[in-house]
């Protein structure tokens, strides 16, 4: 037992010190299997879960002690989070989604660090789910029938500065612990993302937040940092339904919570036929990072588009320099926000990365990886649109072939996956005897011309050259090198 002790007091030293210190594999396996340090990590998980909580009902001006218990299920990968008498989130407050969900960040992070796995994190107060205590304002409404073409979305890119009551202070939504401000950062990944859409699906973009730099009135802030709640009062002022839900509420950030019903509110009004929300995410632990997609718990039938746009930014993120292990999840998580519950269309949240991580804020403030990132999910939204499967890019085996010398042969090249043409077909030596072998690089542009190789011997002697060649597509994802033989033979 000595071996197993030592591995719970490392996750303890995780949980608490937030410390980069990682079980190893084997360590997990006996963390899953040996029932005593199971238990122990659960505690431990418990024991955080209790101590975040508590700090937030304190910065609420409440002192209370709530008891919380976690139940885990392996085989679904999932977590069950209770919490017991004396917390209850209301619609005033937007259910503490803002805490809810980076709590579930935080502990899915410690619970997959020591071995167990978990993905989706339901939460029970008092031993029942939210929607059963709100069954009317938690209803998913119903879904729009999906046309056959799409030809419209809506971004919403983050959430902008709000008024507090009643002071009528001004304050971003979001805090910058390491300096970068999702408020006034995701706007410009929005800008990406529209451009995108609009070459590339073909579809008309509406945007939840105004881009102009002019002034808004009342608070003397840039309209293109004020939330999507004021935009949306200016475009429709008797539309008080869309973006005032909350005019009587005691909660001194209420406009916070109307922000984030006004959202899809918007995309309803508009009638679009996806909804794209991006985020950047944040824990109260510095070394959780990395990207994820969430879809509603409620909406199952979105999360075939939450995993493909999830799919196509690991093959974009991941094929630029520097973000070949970028962090990003293998599959999307079933969440319960607001803005993907009250769209009645597709929905998805993009957290593309941790603006509490110093690796991830880094990432967030690079260009490649906005453009990356960006591209990643106009491609998971587009193939899932087209009904295409994402999958890896790679080529098929190529075989060995003889060519008569003074002639050439046009060898067609096979691959699976769905690249961005125009697409360059890159031929290098792998080794040469006899004849004059040079590598070269043919472009494609057009996908429904295939793509092939013209293999020449115009020389007048015998020799083979072991060719090495993959495919590479506009946005920089490559396949792995297939190597052939070429034999250029006398007849």
């Amino acid at each position: 037992m000595k071996e197993l002790k030592l591995v719970s007091t490392v996750i303890a030293c995780g949980l608490f010190f937030a410390s980069p210190v990682f079980a190893s594999e084997t360590q997990s396996t006996k963390v899953v299997e040996d029932p005593g340090v199971y238990a122990e990590v659960i505690a431990l998980l418990e024991r955080e879960a209790a101590s975040q909580l508590t700090r937030h009902l304190q910065e609420r001006g409440e002192l209370r002690q709530v008891s919380v218990s976690i139940r885990l299920d392996m085989k679904a990968r999932s977590m069950k989070i209770s919490f017991g008498p004396g917390y209850l989130p209301g619609p005033e407050g937007s259910y503490d989604e803002l805490f809810l969900i980076p709590m579930a960040s935080t502990l899915r992070f410690y619970a997959e660090k020591s071995g167990l796995n978990v993905n989706d994190i339901d939460f029970l107060f008092d031993g029942k789910a939210l929607d059963e205590y709100y069954p009317e304002d938690l209803a998913v409404p119903p879904q729009v029938r999906a046309k056959s073409a799409h030809t419209s979305a809506l971004i919403s890119a983050s959430h902008g500065y709000i008024s507090l009551h009643p002071s009528r202070e001004w304050k971003f939504q979001r805090p910058a612990p390491l300096g970068v401000q999702e408020d006034t950062l995701s706007p410009a990944y929005g800008d990406e993302l529209q451009g995108l859409i609009e070459q590339r699906s073909g579809l008309t973009v509406h945007r939840a937040r105004s881009r102009s730099t002019e002034l808004h009135p009342e608070s003397g802030k840039p309209w293109e940092h004020m939330s999507s709640r004021y935009h949306l009062e200016a475009l429709f002022p008797e539309r008080t339904d869309m973006w005032n839900e909350y005019p009587n509420s005691p909660e001194s950030a209420r406009e916070k919570d109307e922000d984030i019903r006004a959202r899809p509110n918007y995309a309803n009004h508009m009638g679009v036929d996806v909804m794209l929300s991006l985020h950047t995410n944040g824990s109260d632990s510095a070394s959780v990072r990395g990207a994820e997609v969430y879809y509603h718990r409620g909406k199952p039938q979105d999360k075939p588009l939450a995993d493909s746009v999830l799919c196509a930014m690991r093959e974009v993120i991941r094929a630029q320099p520097g973000y070949e292990d970028f962090p990003i999840r293998e599959s999307s998580i079933a969440g319960a926000h607001g803005e993907n519950r009250i769209g009645k269309m597709p929905s998805v949240i993009v957290e593309t990365a941790y603006h509490s991580n110093p690796e991830d804020v880094a990432a967030l403030q690079d260009p490649a990886f906005r453009s990356a990132s960006m591209k990643g999910v106009e491609k998971g939204y587009r193939l899932w649109a087209t009904g295409r499967s994402c999958e890896t890019l790679a080529l098929d085996p190529l075989p060995d072939v003889q060519i008569p010398v003074r002639s050439s042969l046009i060898v067609p090249v096979a691959f699976k996956g769905n690249p961005q043409y125009p697409v360059v077909l890159e031929l290098g030596v792998a080794s040469c005897v006899g004849g004059n072998c040079t590598p070269s690089d043919e472009e494609f542009m057009d996908p429904s011309r295939p793509v092939q190789l013209e293999l020449l011997c115009n020389g007048s002697g015998a020799g083979t050259v072991r060719w090495r060649t993959r495919l590479r597509d506009a946005d920089g994802v490559v396949t792995e090198y297939q190597e052939f033989n070429q034999s250029c033979v006398l007849t």
